[in-house]
């Protein structure tokens, strides 16, 4: 079973434009906030290497700002890491997978990014497998980086659980996974669809828990 990240066991507690402002040391226009979330959407889905610290070097640079580029990118990927929550019903779902199947993260993002939020969570202690798109040089919704999931953990059926439908859902199950919908918008296509992980959780943990019981 792979889970997604942001979005389906992750939530934010700060705007990304505010987490940029708290980490930048001058006033950040509005301008500067535009530049630097067009770089970092630029090279994350361009699966760049560094988009972060490209970011921060394209707002210097366009701004004339002294700033360091690699020190701004390593607070801000602290710094958003810090501002994302993981509910305990969520948690405590991994944990239950985890234990009786094998289980991995298969999320689009930079590898240090999506590696210090799990990190953050000690997520990274419970799964068998990270997969981040960045590392991996393909991104969902190509076929590549689910195919690469199956390939880490060779098993006879496949799930995936993700927040977005175009990019986790029609993907997932065009690769052979069944699949999990958590996302809030109403999608009658979904199998099994909830309006939230934690949602799903109180749906699930009670039937694994009796499940590991017998």
């Amino acid at each position: 079973m792979y889970f997604d990240l942001d979005g389906t066991l992750l939530d934010y507690t700060t705007p990304f434009a505010e987490l940029f402002a708290q980490t930048l040391p001058t006033t950040a226009s509005d301008e500067m906030v535009e530049t630097y979330s067009e770089q970092v959407l630029s090279g994350i889905t361009q699966v760049d290497e560094g988009p972060y610290r490209r970011a921060f070097e394209m707002v210097r640079q366009e701004y004339d700002l002294n700033i360091n580029p690699e020190t701004l990118a390593a607070e801000y990927i602290k710094r958003e890491a810090d501002a994302t929550q993981l509910s305990p019903s969520v948690k405590r779902l991994v944990e239950s997978v985890a234990s009786q199947h094998q289980t991995g993260i298969l999320t689009n993002g930079d590898g240090r990014m999506q590696r210090q939020k799990l990190k953050q969570h000690a997520l990274d202690e419970l799964v068998d497998t990270v997969i981040v798109s960045n590392e991996v040089e393909s991104r969902k919704p190509s076929q590549k980086i689910f195919e690469e999931a199956k390939e880490r953990l060779p098993a006879e059926t496949f799930v995936y659980i993700g927040d977005t439908f175009e990019e986790d859902i029609i993907p997932a199950r065009e690769a052979g996974f069944k699949t999990v919908y958590v996302g809030e918008d109403n999608q009658p296509d979904a199998a099994v669809a909830t309006r939230g992980t934690e949602e799903l959780a109180e749906i699930l943990l009670p039937l694994i828990e009796e499940i590991s019981v017998k």
